[in-house]
Parts: structure tokens; C-alpha cells; sequence
């Protein structure tokens, strides 16, 4: 996505996009589907692991959505950094960090969209957990550290572009994960003493000085 992107026809952006669009986003949708097939394999052998069974929610790739997403990102976001800028050089970088982006976490989406919606409809799941993929943002990290609190009365999972996280679904309520566990403990040490905002601005200078952000 990015070397397209950065052969991009600036004198004509929105010709180039017409002309490379179509590919693009069947790209995303193909992606999305071997992620969201995966996903239901995964979800399948998850369960018999714990002794018990699921039926995998099948949710189908929203081509609007996908279209809407990367034409956002792609030209719409040069021709914005362009009227600040007006530097087409500089444009089409934003652009194809842009698009990166996008296409990452609209690809993602077929894994932890089949997740959720499976958790969402199967009753013998209690709960979920956030994992990383590697290279997890601090505000990321904040809410993996936070473990298997999530239920179908919290939250929804949230994604950034980039972001590699996903959901763990879970049966049962147990001890947390070793690496869980490491980010809680220095989650109340980096934040001691403070609450809100000022924990989450604590929390990214204590990983800051680590060289733990992205």
C-alpha cells in the first residue's frame, strides 16, 4: 500500500486514485476475509481447548466502509496536507503513511470484528482480554495491563491504525497472564500518587524513559 501510494500521480491525485482504488480496497477485502476465516478457526479450537464449544459469528466485509476509509486517508489526506503544505513531496508521504495505516487496521478488522461478534452471541464466554502484537503504543499498553476485565457491560474493542492488538475471549475468570501481570505492577508504580489524565501522562514517561513507545 505504501509503494503505490508513493507513485502516486500528483498532478492528477484524483485520476490516480480512480485508476488504483478498485485494486486497493479488494485487496483490504481480501485480507479481511483470510483474517476473519482464521479468526473463526482460531475461535473454534480456543473453546475445545477449554472444554466447551462456540459457533464462530460470520461477519461479512462492508465495502463502503473499506471504500469511505482509504479514500480518507488517501487522497482527501494529500490534498488537506497540500493546502497546509504545499508541498507535493511531502503530501504524498503523509498519504502513504496514512493509507498504511488504514490498510492495516481495515485488514485487521475481519479478525477482531469475527472475535467480538462471536463473543457478543456465545453466553459460555465470560469476559475478554486486550493482547498485544508487539510494539504496543503506551495507551495500548495501559489497557492490556488492565487484563480480563472486559464484559458485554464495558467496552467495545477499539482499534488506531497500527494498532496490532486483539481480543482474547475467556471462559472462566483466573490468574492473569505473566505479562499482564508486569504491566499492572509497574502501571501503580509509574502512576502512584496520581489519578486521571495525570496517570496516563505519568504512565507515558515512565515507558518514554524505557523506550517502550512507538
Amino acid at each position: 500500500m505504501r509503494v503505490t501510494a508513493l507513485r502516486a500521480d500528483v498532478s492528477d491525485i484524483d485520476g490516480w486514485w480512480d485508476t488504483v482504488s478498485e485494486a486497493v480496497q479488494q485487496e483490504i477485502l481480501t485480507g479481511q476475509g483470510a483474517l476473519a476465516r482464521l479468526a473463526r478457526g482460531y475461535l473454534t479450537a480456543h473453546a475445545r481447548a477449554e472444554g466447551t464449544s462456540v459457533r464462530p459469528a460470520v461477519v461479512e466485509p462492508n465495502p463502503e466502509q473499506v471504500a469511505t476509509s482509504l479514500r480518507v486517508t488517501g487522497p482527501v489526506a494529500f490534498r488537506t496536507h497540500m493546502a497546509l503544505s504545499g508541498s507535493a513531496e511531502a503530501s504524498v508521504r503523509v498519504m502513504a503513511s496514512q493509507l498504511q495505516g488504514a490498510a492495516e487496521r481495515l485488514v485487521l478488522e475481519g479478525d477482531r470484528a469475527t472475535t467480538m461478534r462471536t463473543f457478543a452471541t456465545n453466553e459460555s464466554m465470560a469476559g475478554w482480554r486486550r493482547t498485544g502484537g508487539g510494539g504496543s503504543c503506551p495507551f495500548c499498553l495501559m489497557l492490556i495491563g488492565r487484563g480480563g476485565v472486559y464484559s458485554r457491560r464495558t467496552v467495545t474493542f477499539e482499534a488506531h491504525d497500527r494498532c496490532r492488538c486483539s481480543a482474547e475471549p475467556l471462559y472462566r475468570r483466573g490468574e492473569e497472564p505473566p505479562e499482564v501481570r508486569r504491566l499492572q505492577r509497574e502501571w501503580r508504580e509509574a502512576t502512584a500518587g496520581t489519578t486521571g489524565a495525570g496517570a496516563v501522562a505519568a504512565w507515558r514517561t515512565f515507558l518514554a524513559a524505557q523506550g517502550r513507545t512507538q
